[in-house]
């Protein structure tokens, strides 16, 4: 897939999927705008990019502040030049005792604040110079599997992630006209440098054993569907969810018949790496 000579904007870009998908937008030929709070990752990821031959700025904001990613999608446009592409991917993930009913409300407004207010600012300041310019658009929201589900402790990730996929669809029908296409992708387990420190490596060996495909995903699975979602290849595909998770949502099999029904997968060092 040929991205050259397009601009992208990628939010939460300093490591993990952000990393990979910025990476991978860069090896398609786009120039890179790295967006993270986390400055010392932010650069390390613009010089990776500029040692491929493509350009890269790395913006230090906080997508929950709409002043500042205004700003900054302002300071792009004037200097790096005009978003085709837009990735919002910037998000965290927090864990609450109890119900909804005894969460913190910080808790509540911060998840929120960073993982669906933030996809709206920055998808509002980008449409202010998109659709005048009128030269169409991607615009691929990270979202995740878990906007499919609930678990208990961590109702506001769920929240937000299921908003991103109204939005999506919302954003999609506004901008049909505009030939501006819109997507979610939602990740499954993907092995990345938080998922073990953050869920606690006992909780991602039980996602991975529910996973057919026997083993978790990569940064670089995800990294993959965002490419093919800013290409001309994906020209005609709006409004959608695409799961990326070796097949987990599919799998409706009984925890206690999977031993039973599941062939032992191959013993692969590699897939789960």
């Amino acid at each position: 897939m040929d991205l050259s000579d397009k601009i992208a904007l990628v939010t939460g870009a300093g490591s993990g999927i952000g990393r990979a998908s910025a990476v991978a937008l860069a090896a398609a030929g786009a120039d890179v705008v790295v967006n993270d709070v986390n400055a010392e990752g932010a650069a390390r990821v613009a010089t990776a990019i500029e040692a491929q031959g493509r350009r890269a700025v790395a913006k230090i904001v906080s997508v929950a502040d709409y002043a500042a990613v205004e700003k900054m999608v302002d300071e792009v446009w004037d200097e790096f030049g005009p978003i085709d592409i837009l990735v919002n991917n910037a998000g965290i993930y927090l864990f609450h005792e109890g119900g909804l009913d005894s969460m913190p409300l910080e808790t509540w407004h911060g998840i929120l604040d960073v993982n669906l207010h933030g996809v709206f600012h920055c998808t509002r300041a980008v449409l202010r110079h998109m659709k005048p310019r009128q030269a169409g658009g991607k615009i691929v929201n990270i979202s995740s599997i878990l906007s499919q589900a609930a678990h208990f402790e961590t109702s506001s990730y769920h929240v937000a992630k299921a908003g991103i996929n109204a939005l999506t669809r919302c954003l999609a029908v506004d901008l049909a006209p505009y030939k501006i296409n819109v997507n979610a992708i939602g990740p499954g387990a993907i092995a990345t440098e938080g998922l073990g420190s953050t869920l606690g490596e006992e909780v991602v060996e039980a996602y991975r054993d529910r996973i057919p495909w026997g083993a978790r995903g990569r940064a670089e699975d995800i990294a993959g569907a965002v490419v093919f979602l800013a290409s001309d290849e994906a020209r005609y595909i709006t409004g959608q969810f695409l799961a990326v998770d070796g097949g987990y949502m599919a799998d409706s099999t009984p925890e206690k018949l999977k031993d039973h029904l599941h062939p032992v997968p191959p013993d692969d060092p590699d897939l789960d790496e």
